[in-house]
């Protein structure tokens, strides 16, 4: 039966496996990884002035609406218009926003929630906690194809949601069991009540409903007769400091290669890392460039019937011998950051004392020397008698060979595992038999694969033992009392103290135990006009996160 928290809790988490189409990034100007995010250095910061229109491109723009759009783009842009209760700042921890402050009850099982009450919708009605609630059961209905109704739908956990007293500026959430996670859950976009009436009318009205939000900027009414074209103008009813740039209009390219041209030409101010293919500073003069880490996580993954492979003294001896920054400069043109763990190095929760698998050859192979491995038959191939059996240290790496990336990582992690002396059989499979049949039958040693993990940092979907069979979650079919315990203690944990010691214990428990080889997290970017200041603390899902510090200099 399926487990609804896991699926629930852990926002998309899908296999970041499909790859198809992808190719290597074209050459760019690199920054350092070690300092990332970083955006260009300005010459001379003017002081910010009022005015002016920014102009952002979007490709294949859908339906402005965020709990049914498909494009990352539109749902970014959107972000300008729409807002959540709770925000996450620069370090990917929840804060208030549209909720002004929470309690919590000494179980953990009662949250309650206080708003502002100087929040007005576009149209100057006044939000209200039946605005929330009327987005959050609309979303836990299951009947909206939105990002963030994998967060929410057959939330179990959630037991009743409801005003506090008749309070229209109060509201509680009980859970069934206490966790932190109803933060997180509580960062979807709000719709009005009042506008859409009923869930079914969400989807129903969308293609003609103009979204009405309570962000910094608004749907424009007079709108210019290109189609093509969505441009906002400040809302002035924004409860915020009010920003400096004036208006922002959103212009549609049906591919990213359009998209590309036109910032090339200077038909618009500012493209992210889905048009332009990371960091790459492309041929136009007075161009910016900022570079953000992506949940894009990479790793490889060990069949836990292989006897060998679950050998944690083996996988620390791989993750000392890969040079992951060699993968990162020759395979991703240094759009990546090296990681031990699979949490962002800019997460609250990240600690610095489990970044220990630095590259050392030499220490891999006193490791594996130490337990008895040695090249005894001079073939260049480590070995060891078990069981009255001479065994080699040979295993195969399958990855999907839709991915160039990875089809151009395994040739290079088999190289380095090589030169201490483990040899690696490389398996090149579609994505389509990879999901099909080859990782839900174990039909694998190891796999070089990853996620596109979510800021909700809940790990149970592919370290848990009760998500083996579930789905392509704990494909690994990775199972032990000790991960399971300590994944469902900070799921639990109340306090942000409580959650903080929690993912030290996670990270502990990752670096020595091993159950996989954590590689990298993706890097992307965006470009902008060099006019453009203020910029900072950006992400993939909230490009536009401190827009009201944004301004114009001509």
């Amino acid at each position: 039966m399926k487990n609804c928290w896991a699926v629930i809790l852990t926002i998309v988490l899908i296999l970041f496996i499909t790859g198809c189409g992808l190719t290597k990034l074209p050459e760019t100007h690199l920054i350092e990884e070690e300092s990332l995010p970083t955006a260009s250095p300005e010459p001379t910061v003017q002081p910010p002035r009022k005015g002016g229109e920014l102009r952002v491109a979007l490709t294949a723009p859908d339906i402005l609406n965020p709990h049914l759009t498909q494009s990352r783009d539109m749902l970014n842009f959107l972000g300008l218009i729409f807002e959540s209760p709770i925000a996450y700042d620069s370090n990917h921890k929840p804060i208030p926003w549209l909720v002004e402050k929470w309690e919590t009850s000494p179980d953990g099982r009662l949250w309650v929630f206080d708003l502002r009450k100087d929040v007005k919708w576009h149209n100057g009605e006044n939000l209200t906690a039946e605005d929330i609630l009327f987005t959050l059961e609309a979303l836990q209905s299951g009947s909206l194809n939105s990002f963030y109704q994998k967060n929410i739908f057959e939330n179990t956990n959630i037991v009743e949601a409801n005003l506090r007293g008749g309070d229209p500026y109060t509201f509680f959430i009980r859970l069934g069991e206490p966790s932190c996670l109803i933060l997180d859950i509580l960062t979807f976009p709000v719709l009005s009540k009042s506008i859409y009436q009923s869930v079914e009318n969400i989807a129903n009205k969308n293609k003609e409903q103009l979204p009405v939000g309570t962000g910094p900027y608004r749907i424009d009414t007079d709108q210019p007769d290109d189609e093509s074209i969505i441009k906002l103008t400040e809302n002035k009813y924004w409860w915020g400091d009010e920003p400096y740039i004036s208006s922002i209009v959103g212009k549609a390219y049906d591919t990213n290669d359009e998209a590309r041209t036109a910032f090339q030409k200077g038909e618009v101010d500012l493209a992210d890392s889905s048009i332009v293919y990371a960091n790459t500073l492309i041929s136009r003069r007075n161009a910016g460039h900022y570079k953000y880490l992506t949940p894009y996580f990479e790793f490889l993954a060990f069949n836990s019937s292989h006897s060998l492979l679950q050998d944690k003294t083996i996988k620390k001896a791989i993750a000392y011998a890969l040079d992951r920054k060699d993968i990162i400069s020759k395979v991703y043109l240094n759009n990546a950051e090296t990681v031990d763990v699979p949490i962002q190095s800019n997460c609250w929760l990240y600690d610095s004392r489990y970044r220990i698998y630095d590259y050392d050859p030499n220490k891999a192979l006193r490791l594996l020397q130490e337990e008895g491995w040695e090249d005894t038959d001079r073939d260049g191939v480590l070995d060891k008698i078990i069981d009255e059996k001479k065994v080699d240290l040979t295993f195969s790496l399958m990855t999907n060979s839709d991915n160039d990336f990875r089809r151009d990582s395994v040739e290079l992690i088999a190289k380095q595992l090589e030169t201490i002396g483990i040899r690696v059989e490389i398996e090149n499979v579609p994505w389509e038999i990879m999901q099909t049949e080859r990782l839900p039958n174990g039909e694998f040693d190891a796999v070089l694969t990853g996620f596109n993990l979510s800021v909700v940092h809940d790990l149970r979907f592919f370290l848990h033992s009760s998500q083996i069979g579930e789905g392509l979650g704990n494909f690994m079919a990775y199972s032990k009392p000790e991960m399971d315990w300590l994944l469902d203690n900070a799921a639990r944990a109340v306090t942000e103290e409580a959650r903080w010691e929690a993912y030290q214990e996670i990270q502990k428990y990752l670096t020595q135990e091993m159950p996989i080889v954590s590689l990298y997290f993706r890097t992307g970017s965006i470009l902008y006009d060099e006019r453009i200041h203020g910029i900072d603390h950006i992400s993939e899902w909230s490009i536009y996160r401190n827009i009201k510090d944004w301004y114009l200099i001509k």
